[in-house]
């Protein structure tokens, strides 16, 4: 394949998705994040600067707290049946308006917070991490292979 074949084979590509189910009030409600675009992920991570002495923070450069939070809206929605429902938010701080992430993260476990996070950070991050070098892995196998 050439490289505008495969460009557009990864444009129609299913985009990796990753289902949470976080309880609120109780009842079990299910939500999905799907990956970003990388320089919609670069752009986000750049608003959250790392925290001084936080080990993960340091690792990859951003506040992975303040980044779920940011992130969320922008990729994830509520599964409700068969429909996905994205939830509302409030992108100037008003407190008479609705912003249901904001609601959400404040309703949430530390558990179910965590979950979250894991799924935003391994969609965005470990999984395309592991996607190189499974493909480096697999490039050097067919090198080795083809003499």
């Amino acid at each position: 394949m050439s490289f505008k074949d495969d460009l557009a084979a990864a444009k129609a590509a299913d985009v990796p998705h990753a289902d949470v189910t976080v309880l609120v009030n109780g009842v079990p409600y299910d939500l999905r994040f799907r990956q970003m675009p990388g320089d919609e992920w670069a752009s986000e991570t750049d608003k959250h600067p790392a925290r001084p002495g936080v080990l993960v923070d340091q690792r990859y450069g951003y506040n992975i707290r303040s980044l779920t939070r940011g992130a969320a809206p922008k990729c994830g929605v509520l599964v409700n049946g068969g429909d996905e429902v994205k939830l509302r938010v409030d992108p100037v701080g008003d407190a008479d308006r609705v912003d249901e992430w904001a609601d959400l993260f404040r309703t949430l476990s530390g558990h179910d917070f965590q979950r979250v996070t894991d799924a935003i950070w391994s969609l965005n991050e470990y999984l395309p991490e592991k996607a190189v070098e499974a493909a480096r892995k697999a490039r050097a196998n067919s090198a080795n292979t083809s003499s």
